[in-house]
């Protein structure tokens, strides 16, 4: 019974969802006065979350621009055997909100139950980067996922491994395509946008068509787990709708003479070799805390570590991440 509860659930609220198809004066499908909720992980109900505001506000926004209806309360759970995990069919980890990624076996049978009868896995914070350090955001092209979660899932399915997902793959476009617009940022097309140089990176390096770094696992055939570097900083909007917290860009810039330059510069952190997605190797040189300063990229070419802070910036950025964030709950509805 609780195999087609499940399967169910993921049906209807597929076919609720707007996905840019249906004509503009079609009649939307019924849905049900109880909105779809979401589960939340937090192993600790007391401890400290980073982002609180990030769930609520993005299925807020969910509610407001797709068909599909969500609980914007998120459901909490602090185990992974607790009964109402088979009543709902996405399971949301924030990975940074745990006090640790330690279960027992039994809740890691009944992860793995779950997800073989339908259950959807979104682990966000699940990629780390060791050159960022602990507390300097997401990752820049890192396709592993962090040991604890690679440590974890080996024991919930250890014939499995977690593989990259491809720019080209369906989460990336079930509803948003491409990067946002000024237009998606509510700032005025006249005005704060973003520098040429920043945009030019972004399109073409950071987010290329809109993408991210995800890793996934599928179960019988369907994606059942995601794992991506943290996007909830980018959901959450404050009691006047303004986005929080300020988000900044760190982009590679370079210019005369660097190539000769940064050969012969002194450093004090470390260097770290990191995998690209075309399976080169980049070195990044650090300072201390591990921040990132320069890399020396696969075509000998270096290039410096920028930052980039301001509202055009900030924007943008929760803009991109709301918009991911909505095509992977939304991806998850329909597969």
């Amino acid at each position: 019974m609780k195999q087609i509860n499940l399967f169910l659930l993921v049906i209807l609220f597929g076919f609720c969802l707007n996905l840019r198809t249906v004509h503009a004066q079609a009649t939307p499908p019924a849905i049900p006065e109880d909105g779809l909720r979401i589960m939340q992980l937090m192993k600790n109900p007391n401890g400290i979350r980073r982002y609180p505001d990030a769930l609520p506000s993005l299925l807020k926004m969910m509610n407001e621009q797709t068909w599909a209806k969500f609980d914007t309360d998120p459901l909490f759970i602090s185990e992974l055997t607790d009964e109402r995990m088979f009543e709902n069919p996405i399971l949301y980890v924030n990975c940074d909100d745990q006090s640790n990624l330690e279960f027992s076996p039994e809740e890691n049978q009944a992860l793995r139950r779950y997800m073989e009868l339908g259950g959807f896995v979104y682990l966000d914070a699940g990629i780390k980067a060791s050159f960022l350090g602990a507390d300097l955001g997401h990752s820049y092209a890192a396709w592993e996922e962090r040991p604890e979660v690679k440590e974890w899932f080996g024991q919930v399915f250890p014939e499995k491994a977690f593989i990259p997902l491809d720019r080209s793959h369906d989460l990336f476009r079930i509803f948003f395509k491409g990067l946002p617009k000024n237009a998606d940022l509510k700032i005025e097309a006249s005005q704060k946008r973003l520098p040429a140089t920043v945009l030019t990176f972004v399109e073409q390096e950071k987010w290329p068509q809109g993408t991210y770094s995800f890793v996934g696992i599928k179960v019988k055939g369907r994606l059942a787990c995601v794992a991506s570097p943290i996007c909830a900083m980018g959901w959450g909007r404050d009691e006047f709708g303004n986005w929080i917290p300020p988000i900044s860009f760190r982009i590679r810039e370079s210019a005369e003479n660097f190539d000769e330059n940064l050969k012969l510069a002194s450093f004090t952190g470390g260097t770290f070799e990191v995998i690209r997605e075309d399976g080169l190797k980049d070195i990044i040189y650090s300072e201390p805390g591990q921040r990132p300063a320069w890399v020396q990229e696969p075509t000998g070419r270096w290039r410096i570590f920028k930052y980039y802070s301001g509202e055009e910036i900030s924007n943008y950025a929760h803009s991109f991440y709301a918009r991911l964030g909505m095509n992977v709950f939304l991806y998850a509805l329909l597969n």
